[in-house]
This record gives structure tokens, sequence and C-alpha cells, in this order.
């Protein structure tokens, strides 16, 4: 049996707490659920997940207009008016998160 210790971050898959487990000759990452990483297999997971939740962030802002569409015949035209500024907004932090993700680095080992 290794020596285990924290680590400050969480899993790339279920985002469970990670832990490190050394011995002589491996490492080990492994959170609570079992799924276990090496050094490379971890930073590659992390990279997938950064850009999982980047892309899960465009949809949301982009589905802000959907959501207005839906409801804009239950609100009053005044707060109409204001969602429909707030979802310009929204379109706008959703391109820019595109771009983002355009250039976003992936760990390389």
């Amino acid at each position: 049996m290794g020596i285990k210790e924290s680590i400050e971050a969480t899993c790339p898959d279920c985002r469970g707490p990670l832990s490190v487990t050394r011995n002589e000759t491996l490492v080990e990452f492994r959170c609570l659920v079992g799924h276990t990483y090496s050094a490379k297999g971890l930073l590659a997971a992390h990279s997938d997940a950064q850009e999982k939740a980047l892309w899960q962030a465009v949809v949301s802002l982009k589905e802000s207009a959907n959501i207005v569409d839906a409801v804009a015949d239950q609100v009053a035209p005044e707060l109409l008016a204001k969602l429909r500024l707030q979802v310009k907004k929204k379109l706008a932090e959703a391109a820019a998160l595109e771009d983002i993700l355009e250039n976003l680095e992936a760990f390389e080992l």
C-alpha cells in the first residue's frame, strides 16, 4: 500500500474529491467513486472537462433567448423589453466564450 494524500482538485468525470496514492513505482489519482488516472490521463481528462463546461455555459447562455420567447406572453411588456436586453448581453457572453473555446489549449505531455 502506498502513501495516500489529498489533492485540491476534483475528478473530471464525477467532480468528487481526488486523492493521490504514491508508492515506489506508481502514482495514481483516484476519486471516491473509483475513477483512476495516471498523471497524463488526469491532465487529458481535466482538459476535456474544461472544454465541456465551457460548451455547457455557451448552450445555457444561448438558451436564454428561447426561454424569454417561451415566457413572452406571460410577462408585462416593460419586463419583456428588459429581458430582451438581458438576452442580448447573454448572447454576447456566449460569443465571448466561443472565442475562448477557439483558443483553448489542452494540456499536452
